[in-house]
């Protein structure tokens, strides 16, 4: 009789120990595959929750172009920030100098960032900078030359972004965009244009500017500053300020 409960004592102890040992070995599996394929995990959701964001800025630039132009006066928008920040400021300007005139245009732009990427929409472009640097221009502003009938007519787009505001965490903003004014310029002869831009994306603004036929002043451009120039060109100039706010 005591054999027997002895036997059965050292089955309940094999049973109880190997328990044991299989339910460590599964902890120690998940654990390692936690900690091997979160952060890939992560990363894919970063990635998806950023190209997310470049389509909504994508968004906002079709936005603006119709509040620019008087043809919707009150835009929203809403957008879930996802652990990033998102901000207004009226640090970018633009100065378009002909004939000895100079006149200075602020540009302002929104601007999104998480972790070490960036999205900005600037003077009706939107640009993009990845993790590695590299700045990228993502969907082209309304600044273009033509041809018509021999002659050489550069268009220059501006849009102002007018306000100062931003927020950062999870938070659902909303981007509000009212049309304030647009001032239409032209010019009725041929000039000289020199463009000066004041922005974090001079490369990419340098890059646009010269496939449209601008020459690059190399002597006096830098990582945020642009100096370039276009010759015997009929000028018009639209200068649209939109009045921005976040909440």
């Amino acid at each position: 009789m005591t054999q027997k409960d002895n036997d059965r004592g050292d089955k309940a102890v094999s049973e109880t120990v190997g328990f044991i040992l299989l339910f460590g070995v599964v902890v120690i599996g998940m654990s390692f595959i936690y900690v091997s394929g979160y952060p890939i995990l992560q990363s894919n959701m970063d990635s998806s929750i950023f190209e997310g964001a470049e389509q909504s800025f994508i968004v906002i630039q079709s936005d603006m172009k119709m509040v620019s132009f008087d043809q919707t006066p009150v835009k929203n928008m809403k957008l879930k920030l996802h652990s990033a920040g998102m901000w207004i400021n009226n640090t970018p300007s633009m100065e378009i100098s002909y004939n000895g005139t100079s006149t200075h245009y602020p540009m302002g732009k929104i601007e999104y960032i998480k972790d070490k990427r960036s999205l900005a929409y600037e003077n009706g472009a939107v640009m993009v900078q990845y993790d590695t640097g590299s700045k990228i221009m993502l969907s082209d502003p309304r600044i273009y030359s033509t041809v018509i009938g021999g002659d050489d007519i550069t268009t220059i787009g501006i849009v102002q972004v007018n306000g100062n505001s931003g927020s950062s965490g999870n938070a659902v903003i909303t981007l509000k965009m009212e049309h304030n004014d647009t001032v239409l310029t032209r010019t009725d002869v041929p000039v000289d244009v020199t463009l000066v831009m004041n922005s974090d994306y001079a490369y990419v603004w340098r890059d646009h500017l010269e496939d449209i036929g601008f020459t690059t002043d190399s002597a006096n451009t830098n990582a945020t500053y642009l100096k370039t120039y276009k010759n015997d060109t009929f000028l018009i100039i639209g200068h649209n300020i939109v009045d921005t706010s976040m909440t």
